[in-house]
């Protein structure tokens, strides 16, 4: 069997990261006496992923190409070049010995927006027979407002609604989700259940860790972090929906007590201004909150240096550190997802550390001032997107039940808001000592003992679930199933593609800084 897998880059990332853990898995899957070829098709350069090490195996080999026009294009005025694009991805698997007939073309968000060709390029390398397995990781159509623009500047006159068209079907075209949530909302849309496969993503093993104090040293030496108090990281790309500005009230919390760490900068310029009003109010305020960790030290390095991990995220497509941080055998502090950790939990994994809300007295801000900010930032938002009329009917009434009573969660405020509760909390032993009396499972956790043995039964729990070598042995059924596909029938858009924007789009479930700098 061949497989080619496409995404936009190989840099350090999550989906990145699921690639990665995918060929781990791949590798103890395949058979003995089978053959396994990998070409991993990017829009970077060969130069950026030429010290990338991948999986290894005697009967089991990974390239890696660069094709031109399949990186990110998000916020720029660029043509479709959907014809050129598929024609450039179809000349390398012929030139690799990739037919149809043996070969699955694995794609990872190609309804993202973050490339406006890809989609038209799938279509394309579908009608030319090539079983397709795409990889949905996150939605556009989930408060993506410049994605989601993209692909409707591009593709909003095409004949289908491109909501329906950016979704096709047919014989040889399967469909991943992560989760329960984005399967029941795809199987809504009108996908088939037999091309449409649950495919958590594997949890691999962290390596070696390397010696915390000595780690710990060279921080305090480099970035003035310090030894003697816990250092708490948060290991991800700083972008808006990662919440930084809750990582930075939990610094003013606890100003003299801990430090905490982010590893990564975003790379596209859509998130830079957030990122940056995060970092400046950081050093305005000398908050013991450090950047850009992951460029001085090695993920294991920060890794091992921290006492807790912590997330603040307020949306993800899988979660993958709520289960990287059993693994690393450190306490998971901060914000719970429950639409994504459901599942987890149902599992036997044990999440009850972490809080899913994050509450601040109404009267910090103002509650007329956070209605008006809130209705305003929701409104934008939705003007960006198709029919927008019908959530705006019920958004005044949402937002007042959200703000019924005397306090409210972190997440809803607008950055504007968020960054003068920080202040308030940076300045006002008061204000801190209210927000830790709404939210006695923030000291709890951070200063808590942590049973050694649910973190134990966690990572048990991971291993049994989410291990690589069962992620394999159903990644491995899942192409056979792709491969084996008809071809008979044409492709066709998605019936009910509209059901897709309207399962993320209610005012439950905005929150500000996933739209705004």
């Amino acid at each position: 069997m061949h497989i080619a897998i496409i995404h936009y880059h190989l840099q350090p990332g999550g989906v990145f990261q699921v690639i990665a853990n995918h060929l781990h898995s791949l590798i103890k899957g395949v058979d003995a006496n089978s053959k396994c070829r990998v070409a991993i098709l990017h829009g970077g350069s060969n130069k950026e992923v030429s010290d990338r090490t991948w999986a290894k195996a005697p009967n089991f080999t990974v390239t890696t190409h660069a094709i031109t026009g399949l990186g990110y294009d998000i916020g720029l005025e660029s043509p479709v070049e959907s014809t050129r694009l598929a024609e450039s991805i179809i000349a390398t698997l012929r030139e690799q010995k990739f037919s149809p007939t043996e070969s699955v073309v694995h794609v990872h968000n190609h309804s993202l927006g973050k490339n406006v060709s890809l989609p038209g390029a799938i279509k394309i390398i579908a009608d030319r027979g090539y079983p397709l397995l795409l990889q949905i990781h996150d939605f556009a159509e989930d408060f993506r407002v410049e994605q989601y623009q993209n692909l409707n500047r591009a593709w909003g006159n095409s004949v289908y609604p491109f909501h329906e068209w950016l979704y096709p079907q047919g014989d040889q075209i399967h469909y991943a989700v992560l989760n329960e949530r984005d399967r029941s909302i795809l199987a809504k849309s009108g996908m088939t259940s037999e091309k449409l496969h649950a495919l958590p993503n594997p949890i691999v093993t962290p390596g070696p860790m390397p010696d915390k104090s000595k780690v710990r040293e060279e921080m305090w030496r480099t970035r003035g972090i310090s030894v003697e108090q816990p250092l708490v990281l948060y290991p991800v790309r700083g972008i808006r929906r990662k919440n930084i500005g809750e990582l930075l009230l939990w610094s003013a919390l606890f100003k003299n007590r801990a430090s905490f760490g982010i590893t990564l900068a975003p790379q596209n310029d859509e998130e830079q201004p957030s990122y940056n009003r995060w970092k400046a109010v950081a050093t305005n305020l000398r908050l013991p909150c450090h950047f850009e960790l992951g460029n001085s030290f090695s993920f294991n390095e920060n890794l091992s240096s921290s006492d807790a991990i912590i997330t603040t995220s307020v949306a993800e497509g899988f979660g993958m550190v709520f289960l990287e941080s059993q693994l690393a055998e450190r306490p998971l502090l901060g914000r719970n997802l429950p639409e994504i950790t459901a599942e987890f939990e149902e599992n036997g994994i044990d999440l009850s550390f972490l809080y899913q809300a994050l509450n601040i007295p109404i009267g910090t801000v103002g509650k007329d001032r956070i209605y008006e900010s809130v209705l305003a930032a929701y409104y934008d938002a939705i003007d960006r997107y198709e029919s927008s009329k019908h959530y705006k009917n019920e958004a005044q009434n949402v937002l007042n039940r959200i703000l019924s009573g005397s306090e409210v969660d972190f997440s809803v405020l607008t950055p504007p808001l968020q960054e003068e509760v920080i202040f308030n909390t940076f300045e006002s032993q008061e204000t801190a000592e209210s927000i830790l009396e709404l939210n006695p499972t923030l000291e709890k956790s951070l200063f808590g003992k942590h049973s050694k043995n649910t973190i134990n039964s966690n990572i048990k729990a991971v291993h049994n679930k989410y291990d690589p070598l069962s992620t394999g042995q159903k990644l491995k059924m899942i192409y056979g199933q792709v491969l084996e596909s008809s071809r008979e029938t044409a492709e066709s858009p998605l019936s009910h593609g509209e059901t897709i924007l309207e399962s993320f789009l209610t005012m439950e479930r905005f929150c500000p800084i996933r739209s705004m700098s």
